[in-house]
């Protein structure tokens, strides 16, 4: 054994293991590791450390790998890992030969590919520790000793050079060679004096009784397949005679947010979307010393047609003169230009860029209060004169349609048009609108132009994905209501599909880092105008 790299202060360090993980406790332990096979036909890799912490203690260990579906070796393999205590229902299936090791070179064929599963791995991160071997690929060690970290879930690495592994954050690392050869097999008893070194071994093999070891898949298959059967059919009957009764859908679970907290935010006050996010908070707590943003005013809707009275254009965010369709016919044009002010001081210069007009119009009290238009040329931002009279509407109103600046500009559509359908595969609102908007159907995608009954229905029929019914019109404004309530609001903890969404806002770093500048933008504002 060469050399080992650690750290003792680490949260997550795998030194505080023996504590909880000695011979004498079952520890739940995720190991990952490849499949390769040497000249004599005898396998080695990463896969090895799984069989020796299985056969050489009481631990439940789960193993990721590559298995080849295209190998007879494939069966007595896997035979041989649950008779080791080895389950090995995580192993991912691929249609490729066994890496080999042929003297001084290596064909790593099925252990390339990249199967680890975001959302299914994530319900499995629960264990103890995490034991790693650097011959899987590089994205899913990547991915799996991210999201261990994240869990405060140790990690022990297991490398002969295959691929350089950073250290902290709760990552061991134990360095059994720099050649670049997983011939982990051949480093066995180093491997095994590590791990009896810290207590979670023994030094000899164990008897498992039959109970303990882990069965084949048809055996727990077998045993349980008609209380499934009977109990699914009882509680599949139950759901759906409630789910029509209320008149509502029961899709909302299918989606979850999937947060990193510690994932890296490009912000100069915080630097990891939990610090951020706290961050934010208090900016919003500060907010709400001078406003409470989230208090709406009775509206009295009329039904006026729409006039516009000016439109400034607009260069590196400063307003020029402007065309004068019709005179305002109140108030004055100074006070109405600060909205424009506002809305360059709460949102960083960079993500308005493409506005190159400023207008403003008016349809009455109600109905329209602002709009975005979006054209290749450049976008337009349109505020009603007679509606946003007081600061929390205002806010919120500059807040819905920074957000549909921000998710839909003009380069992210195939054509002129801005509908949903024209958008482009690789875009936020097109991802946005496949993850919240495909239960539906193409055919409610855009609800603007259907009748009252049919949008009232819809609305009714999903009344958990909504915070509002003018959320329901199409995903765009979908997602504007959600990036409001996403900025103004704590992160929410309710399983509402409404709620969801806005939770995976928190996904983005960008978003992120984007919420925490606006709101300290906002308090700035209001402290320099108190």
């Amino acid at each position: 054994m060469r050399s080992t790299s650690h750290d003792k202060k680490g949260r997550g360090s795998c030194w505080r293991m023996q504590a909880i993980g000695g011979k004498g406790e079952a520890m739940e332990i995720l190991a990952a590791g490849g499949i390769y096979t040497k000249e004599d036909s005898t396998f080695t890799g990463g896969h090895v450390i799984s069989i020796c912490l299985g056969s050489h203690s009481a631990h439940h260990v789960r193993l990721h790998t590559n298995l080849s579906s295209d190998s007879t070796k494939t069966p007595p393999l896997l035979k041989h890992l649950r008779q080791n205590g080895v389950d090995p229902r995580l192993a991912a299936r691929v249609s490729a030969p066994y890496g080999t090791i042929t003297g001084d070179g290596v064909t790593p064929s099925s252990n390339v590919f990249e199967t680890v599963r975001r959302e299914r791995m994530q319900k499995q991160m629960n264990h103890d520790c995490v034991i790693l071997s650097t011959d899987i690929s590089e994205r899913d060690f990547r991915w799996l000793t991210a999201e261990a970290n994240n869990r405060n879930i140790p990690v022990l690495v297991f490398t002969c050079g295959e691929y350089p592994v950073r250290t902290g954050g709760g990552i061991e690392i134990i360095h059994l060679d720099d050649s670049g050869i997983p011939d982990y097999a051949h480093h066995l008893e180093e491997i095994k004096a590590v791990l009896i070194n810290r207590g979670w071994i023994y030094d000899h093999p164990v008897t498992r009784s039959r109970r303990e070891q882990v069965p084949h898949p048809s055996t727990a298959i077998l045993r349980t397949i008609g209380q499934l059967l009977l109990f699914g059919m009882l509680t599949g009957a139950v759901l759906l005679g409630i789910l029509y009764l209320l008149g509502l859908p029961g899709e909302d679970g299918g989606h979850q947010a999937e947060i990193a907290p510690k994932q890296p935010v490009d912000h100069p006050d915080c630097s990891t979307v939990a610090a951020c996010t706290t961050l934010g908070d208090q900016y919003l707590d500060a907010l709400d010393d001078y406003i409470d943003i989230e208090d709406t005013k009775h509206l009295f809707i009329e039904n006026r047609s729409q006039i516009g009275y000016l439109t400034y254009p607009v260069e590196d965010v400063t307003l020029g003169a402007p065309e004068v369709h019709k005179p305002l016919p109140f108030g004055d044009e100074a006070a109405f230009r600060e909205i424009w002010t506002r809305f360059t001081h709460f949102f960083p210069a960079r993500e308005i860029a493409d506005v190159d007009a400023f207008r403003l119009f008016s349809d009455g009290e109600g109905n329209t209060l602002a709009y975005v238009d979006v054209k290749p040329s450049g976008t337009t931002l349109a505020m009603d004169i007679r509606d946003n009279q007081t600061k929390p509407d205002e806010y919120r109103t500059l807040l819905h349609e920074f957000a549909h600046v921000w998710s839909l500009p003009p380069e992210d559509f195939k054509d002129d048009s801005t509908d949903v359908a024209s958008l482009k595969e690789d875009t936020f609102m097109n991802a946005y609108t496949e993850r919240f908007w495909s239960q539906y159907g193409e055919e409610w995608v855009e609800n603007k132009y259907k009748s009252d009954p049919e949008r009232e229905a819809f609305y009714n029929s999903h009344i958990t994905h909504f915070h509002e019914p003018y959320q329901a019109t199409n995903p765009k404004e979908d997602f504007a209501v959600t990036f409001v309530k996403f900025v103004t609001e704590p992160m929410p903890e309710g399983q509402q599909l409404k709620d969801v969404k806005i939770r995976t806002l928190y996904e983005y770093p960008e978003l992120v880092a984007l919420r925490t500048t606006i709101l300290e933008n906002m308090v700035d504002h209001e402290k320099i105008n108190e």
